[in-house]
């Protein structure tokens, strides 16, 4: 918590931005990529309903996303849904790998294991917003919009920080130097 008041306290303070952006570069390019990965889904998202705004409009390989109906109503948003998480967790991928890890990971070999363990950790995250969701909102059957967008701004919080604990743990980890 200490460091949070430091960096905001730092950033109000233009003189300070040098060595903020020096003591904290890793933190502030997670939360810049992460920004324009929220808004590279949101952009994708209302693409892909455009283009397939109803099952008509979807190819017949596709059809199957608006038979994952769980609630009875209209499931035209879970093709858009699923084309936007690749999408933005591929954007993610890459800023991460390059601008906030800086990941020095070569080969084929180690670079598809880095990949696939920064999508298997997204995916996991994934499954932790839905179950926040579930739990906060599904199961006790409140139907109030301010309360499920502050459920969901939790879920949000809870789904960033894992992501970058598993990105800094696992994924994006320095490997060890050989004496």
């Amino acid at each position: 918590m200490d460091k949070i008041k430091e960096i905001f306290k730092m950033a109000l303070h233009p003189s300070q931005w040098k060595e903020l952006f020096t003591r904290y570069r890793e933190i502030i390019m997670y939360v810049i990529f992460g920004a324009l990965t929220t808004l590279v889904s949101i952009v994708t998202y209302f693409i892909i309903r455009c283009i397939f705004p109803s099952e008509e409009s979807v190819p017949t390989f596709l059809k199957w996303t608006y038979r994952l109906n769980f609630s009875g109503g209209d499931s035209s948003t879970v093709l858009p849904n699923i084309i936007s998480w690749i999408v933005s967790v591929t954007f993610a991928y890459i800023t991460n790998r390059i601008w906030v890890f800086q990941s020095k990971v070569k080969g084929f070999a180690k670079n598809t294991l880095q990949a696939l363990s920064f999508y298997a950790a997204r995916l996991f995250t994934l499954f932790v917003d839905l179950i926040i969701m579930f739990l906060l909102v599904n199961l006790p059957g409140i139907e109030n919009g301010l309360y499920e967008f502050c459920a969901k701004v939790f879920s949000n919080i809870v789904v960033l920080v894992l992501n970058y604990v598993f990105s800094k743990v696992f994924v994006f980890r320095k490997e060890k130097k050989e004496n």
